[in-house]
């Protein structure tokens, strides 16, 4: 599909040739995504449609311009892969089990998890029950096709059904040692055994909504609508759920009116079908799981606040529910941003439409009334991001009582140490924008993977710090820095006038293979990796930090030794064994040093054993980059930050 923002003085900058750009993946990206320039009258569409169907094999093209031989395109999980989840998921299994019989409450959370796992187990690896192993494994939701996830990796489903349940199980262990422990919690930890209970039980129920989907998708084949089919999985999800909870496995959901499962549920499935078919590609089958389930979660908690605050039902478990300020705010956030963009979806499509005209087949005329029209789709753009901006505001104040953006004012301004904090950011963005744009003048070339690692190494230099000195500052700021990003996408992938040219261009230096769907997600990942685990909110700084260190310091790393000193590679895999050491003595002497250089008591670890359980999360982390071909921002933090709560 061609794109063309009707700027005849920029395509010079558009345009992409291989004396400009010598590097093969970023001159592959630039010809995949790049709008189409006033002057490039020789690009036929269906160059463009075939550059977009060979997409999914850039990454083994670029193999083809070296000597080095292509690793094998998995159609599986690795083993290795499914023994780390799978083990991380009976530790925490058993860790449940122990703590809920210690506290003498007869409940069986535990089981659940485990029970979760052997069920995954037997569907992805044996394909149990009428399994046929010649069969390619390649799962995904039920009544759609391969067409809609990313290719030439592993679905990932292993991640989907049992990685947000682990992390859930973990939250559950942080919680209740937290809440043995003396020290004095943030405002913004919510301590409630009920609620993380709760939200484990429901991060189980999805996981297993996910395998309904993995058995009917090989088994049961369908030509029904995407309506139908969230119809009828929802339905068999509701009678699972509520046979589940009879026997005894959901306690507290069993409590629950029905209204609370219905919602959770349909709100589940809705999701999956609909960013796995307005976001093509973007996702593997796994990722889309994860994402549909962070945001699932996110939603039950606003329904669950809106209620009790407006005593619209009685939540038995959760009606004494009262999040803190910052999770309000960070939930308005997240769903003010899917509301912009379900209301505005209508001029946002007309303006990307605007966008991909022919600019070079039209008279004077013509161009001047689509540059007018752009300029009016963007004002109503804008104009709509206000009303629901203003209206979400008003949402916020109903539940804190008092005007939101003046108490973000308030909130920045508190201390100096927040001020200086932000000009420190600004700054830092502005020297980065200033080099990035320096080096596209240059006839020097940079590979992509120094260009990418160099935003790893800046979120280390620029979160750490404020962690350290302004925890709850930084968990606003990660989430009004997520919403921006969402917003950004929508401009970019849209051409909203007068920056989503700009920021397509940018953004199109940077992509990978895993980036083949329209939407550009790496850098979305980059910041949900570094702020998923303040967000989730450990006991311990070091644990919170996992998501800066094994981005910013691990994977970096593994990947700049790996590419350059790299000789011996993993099993059907492109990745280095000496990539994986760099990850884990970078990452651990990383953590030692911070340690050591810190006076927060809740920093942990002290003792030669806790040194040896962070080791042991962090060479565990690194076999898991090694053998995954999921995407690691997203994976790897939510991974280490689970695996280190367990064991501790």
């Amino acid at each position: 599909m061609i794109f063309d923002f009707s700027s005849s003085s920029s395509s010079s900058a558009l345009s992409s040739t291989p004396k400009q750009d010598c590097n093969f993946l970023v001159a592959r990206k630039r010809n995949l995504f790049s709008f189409s320039s006033a002057g490039s009258s020789n690009t036929s569409e269906s160059e463009v449609e075939y550059n977009v169907e060979a997409i999914g094999v850039a990454r083994t093209e670029a193999y083809k311009l070296s000597n080095i031989p292509p690793p094998p395109i998995p159609t599986a999980a690795s083993t290795l892969e499914r023994v780390i989840i799978s083990f991380t998921a009976l530790c925490a299994s058993f860790k449940l089990v122990g703590l809920m019989a210690a506290n003498e409450v007869g409940r069986t959370e535990g089981l659940d998890l485990m029970l979760l796992s052997m069920w995954t187990w037997f569907i992805y690896s044996f394909g149990f029950p009428f399994s046929n192993n010649k069969e390619k494994l390649f799962h995904r939701l039920w009544g759609t096709d391969e067409n809609l996830y990313r290719n030439d990796v592993d679905d990932g489903a292993f991640y989907g059904t049992l990685l947000i349940p682990i992390v859930a199980a973990a939250k559950i262990i942080d919680t209740q040692r937290s809440s043995q422990s003396s020290s004095s919690t943030p405002e913004y930890n919510d301590s409630s055994m009920d609620v993380v209970q709760v939200n484990f039980e429901l991060c189980f129920i999805m996981g297993c909504g996910l395998i309904f989907h993995m058995f009917m998708s090989k088994h049961i084949k369908t030509n029904l609508g995407t309506i139908w089919a969230i119809t009828i999985i929802t339905i068999l999800s509701i009678i699972f759920t509520a046979f589940i909870a009879a026997m005894g496995f959901l306690p507290l959901i069993q409590r629950l009116p029905s209204d609370y499962i219905i919602f959770s549920q349909l709100f589940y499935q809705i999701s999956l079908y609909s960013i796995a078919r307005l976001m093509k590609k973007s996702f593997t089958f796994g990722e889309l799981a994860v994402v549909s389930q962070i945001l699932t979660l996110v939603a039950v908690e606003a329904w669950v606040i809106t209620i009790n605050k407006f005593k619209l039902l009685k939540i038995t478990p959760l009606e004494n529910h009262v999040p803190s300020s910052l999770i309000t705010f960070q939930n308005a956030l997240v769903l003010g941003m899917l509301l912009i963009g379900m209301i505005s979806s209508p001029f946002l499509i007309h303006s990307r439409y605007l966008a991909q005209q022919r600019s070079w087949k039209s008279k004077r005329a013509h161009i001047r009334n689509n540059n007018n029209g752009k300029k009016r789709m963007a004002l109503v753009i804008y104009l709509i991001s206000v009303i629901i901006v203003g209206l979400v505001g008003l949402w916020v104040q109903s539940l804190l009582g008092r005007n939101p953006y003046l108490w973000i004012f308030a909130f920045v301004i508190e201390t100096r140490v927040r001020i200086f904090l932000c000009i420190f950011w600004i700054v830092l963005i502005a020297i980065s924008l200033v080099l990035f744009n320096q080096m596209g003048q240059t006839r020097k070339t940079y590979s992509l993977n120094s260009k990418r690692k160099y935003f790893h190494f800046l979120a280390l230099v620029m979160f750490i710090p404020g962690y350290l000195y302004e925890p709850e500052f930084m968990h606003l700021a990660f989430s009004v820095a997520f919403a921006a990003l969402i917003y950004l996408e929508y401009l970019r992938y849209f051409a909203v006038y007068p920056i989503g040219k700009q920021l397509h261009m940018f953004l199109s230096e940077f992509l990978d293979s895993r980036d083949s769907g329209p939407c550009i997600l790496s850098h979305i990942y980059l910041l949900i990796g570094c702020a998923g685990c303040i967000w989730l909110d450990g006991s311990f700084i070091l644990a919170n930090l996992s998501g800066i260190f094994t981005l910013g310091l691990g994977d970096s790393m593994a990947s700049i030794i790996g590419k350059r000193y790299g000789r011996n590679r993993w099993p059907k895999s492109c990745k280095t064994i000496e990539g994986s050491i760099a990850f884990f003595v970078f990452l651990f002497i990383g953590a030692f040093i911070l340690v050591n250089i810190s006076s927060s008591p809740n920093m942990w670890p002290g003792s030669s054993a806790q040194w040896f359980k962070y080791a042991l999360a962090v060479l565990t982390t690194a076999l898991l980059e090694a053998a995954s071909f999921q995407n690691d921002n997203l994976i790897l933090p939510l991974f280490m930050w689970s695996f280190l709560n367990i064991q501790i």
